[in-house]
């Protein structure tokens, strides 16, 4: 993974400003994933021996909409370098465009410093954008572990003129069997902020 490869997570989080919602369907899951198989209500990534379940009342995120989602990130951003190409989209949902799950995963080959170099990158890179847009917010790092695998966690609360939080994301990522795993959660209410994390720490890695 290059440097100039930041461009993964943060397009995930600017979403958040977009409010650009993907329409899903339900007709064939396996076209909206780059990597990974459903089982009814349960998704499976072969790569990252990993497999969680959604909610059969949500909708499987399309993955034409975060390409739409990614371009338009770069125009905003006025990013014209970072290559998406090794980017491989999985499990991706929501309840709405306030609400909802995102997870990618590229092939990494560095060390443990030069994640480190990268997360910290990423988390600068996110809160510039967002100063640059005049966006208030709040950030915090820390860690989760879930089904062994500890995962690096940044969260940000953003807020209005008014001082009035409207939107919440929580980023996180790790390296999984030799690969860059990103996984967003966005929320405007605590209720679907713990349906979605409490189904991704159900999840589990084998």
């Amino acid at each position: 993974m290059k440097t100039k490869q930041l461009f993964i997570p943060v397009s995930a989080l600017v979403f958040l400003i977009l409010t650009a919602c993907g329409g899903g369907t339900k007709k064939d899951y396996s076209k909206e994933v780059d990597e990974g198989t459903f089982s009814g209500n349960t998704f499976t990534s072969q790569a990252l021996g990993w497999t969680m379940e959604f909610p059969d009342n949500w909708i499987i995120t399309s993955k034409s909409s975060l390409e739409s989602l990614d371009q338009r990130s770069k125009e905003i951003s006025g990013d014209s370098s970072s290559n998406s190409s090794g980017i491989k989209r999985t499990l991706a949902f929501q309840k709405n465009f306030d609400n909802n799950f995102q997870s990618t995963w590229e092939d990494f080959s560095g060390d443990e410093a030069q994640y480190k170099r990268i997360i910290s990158g990423i988390h600068t890179t996110i809160y510039n954008n967002y100063l640059d847009q005049r966006t208030t917010l709040d950030s915090i790092n820390g860690t989760l572990k879930v089904s062994g695998v500890t995962f690096d966690t940044y969260q940000i609360a953003l807020y209005d003129r008014d001082n009035k939080n409207f939107a919440n994301q929580l980023l996180l990522t790790s390296i999984v069997k030799n690969k860059f795993m990103t996984v967003t959660i966005a929320y405007n209410n605590d209720a679907d902020k713990q349906k979605i994390l409490g189904l991704f720490k159900k999840s589990t890695f084998k």
